[in-house]
């Protein structure tokens, strides 16, 4: 489904009318699947919270855009992509599962989770809200602080076995599709970051992305873990300018011409330095552009062609 359909639809789910369950989610060491899920009771109330959550968030989503590694999200937007393409089919099924089943026994069952699903049906359509957990909402970690609640204009200590909800989700799963409202949670969850990882290996052992440079040890070690320049990475394998002998002439010519200060060996091969390297890897996904306006050069998270 494209995009735009994908979004009308989730803004057409009837949150309201729909029935709910909650399920928590933690890791798995099974080769079937990668998570495991309990299920918890909610009250009339939270159930109500987890409704008002939902359609708030799902309100603001007034754009979408495909999910492309490097595109930003705003306050108003989100991200689609087909939850194939992801680890969410293992996340739906183990939810999917009758929830009195897999109740939590013990407050203890908790400890360790991840995230949570609130799981809406209505109809046919079954809707996915997911957020990550952050680090603090573990037992353990919470017990090294005091809790307090405000109890009428006084502050009283607050039961250690506590915690917090988000006010928002990170993304929702719908007919097969998935809407992202925060990208660094969804590719935590889904074990996102290692597709890059994946990715960046490939692309080292490429022999033609190899025959670009002088020696990549340099660039290597900036790309590092950080998941930005994972990302970035990724994107300069998908497009694969470097590929193009045209494209990487042009690239000599206009360094010169722009001073972007690359360096380039005898062979044509480009030298980096700890000053080139940010430079190399904008020109390698092609987003350092030239304002004719202006006459400056930019650096752009990204870039659309103009319509002619």
């Amino acid at each position: 489904m494209p995009a735009e359909q994908a979004l009308t639809a989730l803004r057409q789910f009837d949150v309201e009318a729909a029935t709910l369950s909650v399920w928590t989610l933690k890791k798995s060491q099974s080769k079937t699947g990668r998570f495991k899920a309990q299920s918890v009771v909610a009250t009339t109330e939270l159930i109500e919270e987890f409704k008002d959550i939902a359609s708030a968030r799902i309100d603001r989503c007034a754009e979408v855009d495909d999910y492309d590694l490097i595109t930003q999200i705003n306050e108003s937007s989100c991200l689609f992509l087909e939850s194939d393409e992801t680890l969410f089919p293992q996340m739906q099924d183990v939810v999917d599962q009758p929830p009195e089943e897999h109740l939590i026994d013990d407050f203890s069952d908790l400890q360790g989770s991840l995230g949570y699903v609130a799981r809406f049906v209505h109809g046919d359509g079954v809707l996915y809200c997911v957020c990550k957990l952050p680090g603090d909402w573990q037992v353990k970690k919470r017990k090294q602080r005091i809790n307090l609640v405000l109890r009428e204009n006084r502050l009283d200590l607050a039961d250690d076995e506590t915690f917090a909800i988000s006010k928002t989700f990170d993304f929702f799963a719908l007919n097969g599709d998935i809407l992202v409202v925060n990208r660094a949670n969804f590719e935590s969850l889904l074990e996102y970051k290692q597709t890059y990882i994946s990715s960046f290996a490939q692309l080292q052992a490429d022999a033609a992305f190899q025959g670009v440079f002088s020696d990549m040890a340099l660039l290597i070690e900036h790309v590092g873990t950080n998941t930005m320049h994972l990302r970035r990475m990724a994107v300069v394998q998908q497009r694969a300018y470097y590929n193009d002998a045209n494209f990487m002439a042009k690239l000599q010519a206009v360094n010169l011409t722009r001073n972007w200060k690359i360096d380039f060996d005898a062979n044509g091969k480009i030298i980096p330095s700890p000053e080139s390297v940010r430079t190399i890897i904008q020109v390698l996904l092609n987003h350092r552009l030239h304002s004719e306006m202006t006459g400056d050069d930019f650096d752009v998270p990204s870039a659309s062609p103009v319509a002619k």
